[in-house]
């Protein structure tokens, strides 16, 4: 079995700044600073610092994107019966969705904003993982 190294690249790609422009200004970014830090406005010093070691964050969010990207091909070449689409939503219905409810419950989040997190996170998360599911299955 072998992967498709060239899509699985672009796709993780694309989705990586797929994800910034949705929880970035273009989608939810407003929204997603009032979850994380109420009303507060960043000093520029304050946005300085915590933009402080970002590119960790950013690689391991590139890293995890890869990975599911990976297993959706992986799982694609598997189960040939199934479209891309239908195991990408799969993989977001029996995984990523419960996890990431279970990281925002359990994690220090304002109960106010639980669910607005979660369906902010979780819904980026469908669209790429189906989005990659098409390219995966017409490329």
């Amino acid at each position: 079995m072998e992967l498709n190294w060239i899509a699985i690249i672009i796709i993780t790609i694309v989705s990586f700044f797929a994800g910034a422009a949705w929880h970035g200004s273009f989608f939810f970014g407003k929204l997603w600073m009032k979850i994380h830090h109420g009303d507060k406005k960043f000093s520029d010093e304050e946005m300085k610092k915590a933009m402080e070691g970002i590119w960790r964050i950013m690689l391991l969010e590139f890293i995890a994107t890869l990975l599911m990207i990976m297993t959706l091909d992986f799982l694609m070449q598997l189960l040939p019966e199934f479209s891309g689409m239908h195991i990408a939503f799969m993989i977001w219905i029996g995984f990523v969705l419960p996890t990431m409810a279970s990281t925002v419950i359990w994690g220090n989040d304002p109960k106010k904003w639980m669910f607005a997190k979660v369906a902010i996170s979780s819904s980026f998360r469908l669209l790429s993982l189906v989005a990659a599911g098409y390219v995966l299955s017409i490329w």
